[in-house]
């Protein structure tokens, strides 16, 4: 019977929609299935083409705003609703906040500003919510760059999302969980053992090519993050809850106590703003990044590790 009352509940969304959004054009949503793909029946493409319309009716209404920080764009999230896009894309696992007092950044002097873009790889996840295994294997890659005499090598994410069994695979994990797999097994080479986007049977059956010495907090304060990116990323704990649409701009529309997800902080710019590379492709944000204001912006010095 529940599943009765959803079909015609959605049967009712669709007429609302036909009705109601005539302002958009069907060609828009045509061209935005031949980038990202085609539904295969007619009342899925219909129930698809209205939340496209209503997340593009939200983009503009925001991007209309005077006083706004960030812009929103189209990107492969545009038929999902926001529940979906949460569900499907964050993680699931609850991260325990460490118990810390973060640290105004006026009580010290400013380190000089660094950003390591050109030393990392803009990756995409898909719908594996494994945000946490690519922070780390972006980490160590970064490491091993910069530190290591310009080593350019390209660890098994799917490793960890196979093998970590600390963690959850594409429902979440923890940045520290794969730190300490990588340290104690050492990770693959992603030729080896590539990524395929859902959780499998482990199938590391002899310790890794890559390991790392060991990891440490750096968050609690924002001088101790900027001092440690100084000398290369580090992994972030934060809330993307509303990631979704981003664009450019400096984000702030995020909790400091919430942990849905885990990225890649790069560097901070002149102005103290970080500089973090996510996990959704070159396509979203500015060329696969995003920028927060200042100090704890959607809790990245809450949950903030770096290896050596």
């Amino acid at each position: 019977m529940k599943y009765l009352i959803g079909s015609i509940l959605i049967s009712l969304l669709l007429f609302a929609n036909n009705f109601n959004n005539n302002q958009f054009q069907s060609s828009d949503f045509q061209n935005w299935q031949k980038q990202y793909g085609y539904y295969n029946t007619e009342f899925e493409r219909q129930y698809r083409e209205m939340i496209y319309n209503q997340n593009k009716k939200l983009i503009q209404e925001h991007n209309s705003k005077q006083n706004i920080t960030y812009r929103m764009q189209e990107n492969q999230f545009m038929t999902l609703t926001h529940e979906e896009f949460v569900g499907i894309y964050l993680q699931e696992t609850e991260v325990s906040i460490p118990e810390i007092t973060i640290l105004n950044q006026d009580f010290y002097q400013p380190l000089q500003a660094v950003d390591w873009r050109n030393y990392t790889t803009i990756y995409n996840q898909g719908s594996c919510a494994a945000g946490w295994a690519f922070s780390v294997g972006s980490s160590i890659e970064a490491w091993f760059y910069i530190r290591g005499g310009g080593q350019n090598i390209s660890v098994s994410v799917q490793q960890l999302i196979d093998c970590e069994k600390n963690s959850s695979g594409c429902s979440g994990g923890i940045n520290t969980q794969a730190m300490l797999y990588a340290l104690q097994d050492g990770l693959y080479n992603s030729q080896n053992y590539p990524y395929v986007g859902t959780q499998l049977a482990c199938k590391a059956t002899k310790s890794g090519t890559y390991f790392i010495n060991n990891y440490t907090f750096v968050g609690g304060s924002t001088q101790s993050l900027q001092s440690s990116l100084q000398n290369y990323p580090a992994s972030v704990g934060l809330d993307a809850t509303y990631w979704q649409f981003y664009s450019s701009g400096l984000f702030s529309n995020c909790s400091e106590n919430v942990v849905n997800h885990y990225a890649l902080a790069i560097g901070f710019d002149s102005n103290n703003n970080w500089v973090v590379q996510n996990s959704f492709g070159s396509a979203w944000g500015e060329n696969g990044i995003i920028k927060l204001p200042p100090n704890n912006t959607c809790g990245i010095l809450n949950q903030a590790y770096q290896i050596y």
